[in-house]
């Protein structure tokens, strides 16, 4: 499945903040957005948010932007938003 996530770099800390209704979120990162941090302290959040492994999320979109277009494999799209509610 694919997911559209808008990311807030330098946040307090790792949290969703919103789910909405067009099939999008809003993540808080504590990671600076420099040399790759931001993109792989998301990944692991979500990893281990959904409890699945690392390797089961990509960024296919907007390594260098707020907006990423994740893919992630291993879980149904049901499963997906129910475990990724605030």
């Amino acid at each position: 499945m694919l997911v559209e996530v808008k990311v807030k770099p330098n946040g307090k800390e790792d949290r969703v903040i919103t789910v909405c209704v067009s099939k999008s979120l809003e993540v808080e990162i504590r990671a600076k957005p420099e040399n790759n941090e931001a993109n792989e302290r998301l990944l692991s959040f979500l990893a281990k948010r959904l409890n699945l492994p690392k390797e089961n999320l990509k960024i296919v979109k907007g390594h260098r932007e707020r907006k990423k277009l994740i893919k992630i494999d291993g879980i149904t799209e049901e499963a997906f938003w129910e475990k990724i509610k605030p």
